[in-house]
């Protein structure tokens, strides 16, 4: 079975305040990559109807939904060839995938 492109591991969440998103980094064979996930996105992952959040329960929603964040991230580096990280996962990406 082939590897994927993209590794992550558990629990390596962190609050990136100025762009009000969650970043996470995977493994690639070339070596690390950023990514970010928006505060927006997280909150359409657990609901659309919320109206901002703050870093602690970005984070707790990172934490809950981290092994479908993972999916999301590994399906939109493949998709995107790449790109410049950091690269950063919005409410559209979510709704796609």
């Amino acid at each position: 079975m082939a590897q994927p492109s993209v590794t992550f591991e558990p629990g390596d969440g962190y609050w990136a305040a100025e762009r009000q998103s969650v970043g996470f980094t995977g493994m690639t064979a070339l070596g690390p990559v950023d990514f970010l996930i928006t505060s927006e996105a997280l909150e359409q992952m657990f609901d659309p109807d919320l109206d901002g959040i703050d870093g602690d329960y970005a984070l707790e929603l990172f934490s809950e939904f981290e092994a479908d964040i993972h999916r999301i991230a590994l399906l939109e580096f493949v998709r995107r060839l790449g790109g410049e990280p950091p690269i950063l996962l919005t409410a559209a990406d979510v709704e796609m995938h």
